[in-house]
């Protein structure tokens, strides 16, 4: 009895430790010095999930600032960059395995990038890169 208690308990840890790893929600820092830095992740459907469910990154840059987003996928991905509001209007988007999204930053402070399923995507393992220059 104690035996199936504890693996059902592992199990659930488990599951719930997956669960957790979707819907990021975390700011990029760069290294001192640096102009670019790499996130990796993994996007997958959330069956608890009330619609689309996506994978954002922030950070901040200032006016005027040339910014390269470049996500790879596993599977078809969309990639989706935005700043203040997301109903304002995107700044750059793409999608399939590999994208390229670039923009010169309209004002100072955060933007965010989102990275989610493209049509029929299952699940799929990514590296997004992001140089500001």
């Amino acid at each position: 009895m104690k035996n199936t208690i504890l693996k059902t308990s592992v199990l659930l840890l488990t599951l719930a430790m997956t669960a957790s790893a979707n819907n990021v929600n975390k700011r990029i820092r760069f290294t001192t010095g640096a102009t670019q830095a790499t996130v990796s992740g993994n996007w997958h459907p959330d069956p608890n999930a009330r619609g689309e469910t996506f994978d954002r990154y922030f950070l901040g840059a200032s006016k005027g600032q040339r910014v390269t987003v470049t996500l790879k996928a596993t599977a078809n991905a969309s990639l989706y960059v935005w700043q203040d509001d997301y109903n304002n209007g995107e700044l750059a988007s793409g999608s399939g395995k590999t994208s390229t999204a670039s923009f010169k930053l309209p004002k100072k402070g955060d933007f965010h990038v989102d990275v989610g399923p493209a049509e029929g995507a299952e699940g799929f393992d990514y590296s997004l890169t992001v140089s500001i220059l």
